[in-house]
């Protein structure tokens, strides 16, 4: 067996070209809903809880969540390598997924609901429990979607189910969250008891329906690739991935610099009120809407493209910032109603082009790392989340913006946090589309890419589903 035969083999083995119908796509990414909305718990929920309810102070409690972040830092991509490596007769991601839904039901418990007096060791703990459940669970998961086929727009439909999935389930949290917090006497403990009966219940039901929903493509044990040299030295003398890193990184922090100043942006500046927290559905639904018209466009232009066409859309649109009315609810849920471009490609597109880029590295190193590059995808974003913070929040306390509930904010310290809000992630978004615009991995190339993979290995197509 020639080298380019066993590079060919091994990988034809793991990309294959399932097509699931509707229904059977829904089901696989239906995992994808409560974990984004278990995120959106420990990002929003967990950290005020915490500090305040249980306790332990801001400090404690921020410097806790920045050192379990630099944890997930080295997991992730650990992991990456683990699952790549770890074959078994089920396959290499669904052991992995299924091991992850004890884990995490265990977590849910033990950080949603504690039991006082709670030290910060306890939280510290189970915080780093936590993430390593959840990157278990979603490592496996995205690099088994990006398997399911290796066709360019697939790949697209794939990450766009995904990514509807999450936003589906980040919804239905936060309607879950303001028809609770309008209860009578429910209390900060009432609503994570609730949020955690409702993750546990939803976990293992929705691994269940991806299990059933499509089969885990095998992988054919071959000879030693030809290939030599240490891995993440042929990674980072990948150039398509470091373009994307990087643009995913900026992605992230400038997405991030935006959550973090929406509800300083709507209470303060818009004084909405009582209707602040519910801004962000028409925000969410927002995003739904854009999917599938990013969706049909990306067929037509690209991935790379459809990125940047949403993130200009995104500059245009967000000028309507500068311009909205005070006390005005009707407004500024309808202006919301057009910005959720950024909120619809900013998951599935670079996941979608990631898949791409495996094949780039499969041809170059003659090895098949979905799960690393997925890893290495994931740690950009989380990477970005701390950035985003630390980028933000700086740039709002130097135009005199104060965050404190008493505070009265002066008209001119309003008005340049609504050009902070446009001008920063603005910037950032007309970075990223310098770098993608010309992104080399087209549909073109992806499918010579492919072509130099399958050569070898001529053979039925995998059915439907």
């Amino acid at each position: 067996m020639t080298p380019r035969t066993t590079i060919n083999v091994e990988v034809k083995m793991i990309n294959s070209n399932l097509h699931l119908s509707n229904s059977r796509l829904a089901a696989f990414v239906s995992p994808e809903a409560p974990l984004a909305a278990f995120l959106m718990v420990v990002v929003v929920f967990i950290p005020p809880f915490y500090a305040g309810t249980m306790g332990l102070g801001l400090s404690v409690v921020g410097l806790i969540f920045g050192l379990t972040k630099l944890w997930d830092v080295v997991t992730d991509p650990a992991f990456g390598l683990l699952s790549d490596r770890w074959q078994t007769r089920w396959g290499r991601r669904r052991p992995w997924l299924v091991a992850s839904v004890p884990l995490m039901i265990l977590c849910t418990y033990y950080v949603f609901v504690p039991d006082l007096p709670v030290s910060g060791a306890y939280f510290a703990l189970w915080m780093i429990v936590l993430y390593i459940g959840w990157t278990m669970a979603s490592v496996s998961h995205i690099s088994w979607a990006a398997e399911l086929s290796s066709d360019y727009h697939e790949r697209s439909r794939i990450s766009a189910f995904k990514q509807g999935a999450g936003l589906v389930g980040g919804i239905g949290l936060m309607v879950t969250v303001a028809i609770a917090d309008h209860s009578a006497g429910f209390t900060e403990s009432d609503r994570l008891a609730l949020i955690a009966k409702a993750l546990i219940v939803f976990l293992p039901l929705t691994v269940v329906l991806a299990l059933w929903a499509a089969p885990e493509p095998a992988i054919q044990r071959s000879v030693k690739s030809p290939v030599s040299g240490k891995p993440f030295q042929v990674i980072f003398s990948n150039a398509p991935l470091r373009r994307l890193l990087v643009a995913n990184l900026l992605l992230g922090i400038a997405t991030g610099s935006i959550a973090g100043m929406f509800l300083f942006f709507v209470s303060d500046v818009l004084l909405l009120g009582a209707w602040s927290s519910f801004a962000l559905l028409p925000w969410y639904c927002s995003a739904l809407i854009f999917l599938p018209v990013f969706m049909k466009l990306s067929h037509k232009i690209g991935k790379h493209r459809t990125l940047c066409v949403a993130l200009l859309y995104y500059l245009i649109a967000s000028l309507s910032f500068l311009l909205l009315p005070q006390n005005n609810v009707v407004i500024a849920s309808i202006a919301l109603l057009f910005l959720g471009a950024n909120q619809a490609v900013g998951t599935y597109i670079p996941a979608a082009i990631m898949a791409d880029v495996t094949d780039y590295d499969a041809v170059k190193s003659g090895k098949q790392r979905t799960g690393l590059y997925m890893s290495l995808l994931q740690t950009s974003s989380k990477v970005a989340a701390a950035l985003s913070v630390g980028l933000s929040y700086p740039m709002l306390s130097m135009i005199g913006f104060d965050a404190s509930p008493e505070a009265n904010n002066p008209v001119e310290v309003l008005d340049a946090m609504r050009w902070l809000i446009v001008l920063l992630p603005g910037f950032l978004y007309l970075v990223i589309v310098r770098i993608m615009w010309n992104f080399p991995l087209d549909e073109a190339r992806q499918v010579i890419l492919r072509q130099q993979l399958t050569t070898f290995h001529k053979g039925s197509e995998e059915p439907s589903y």
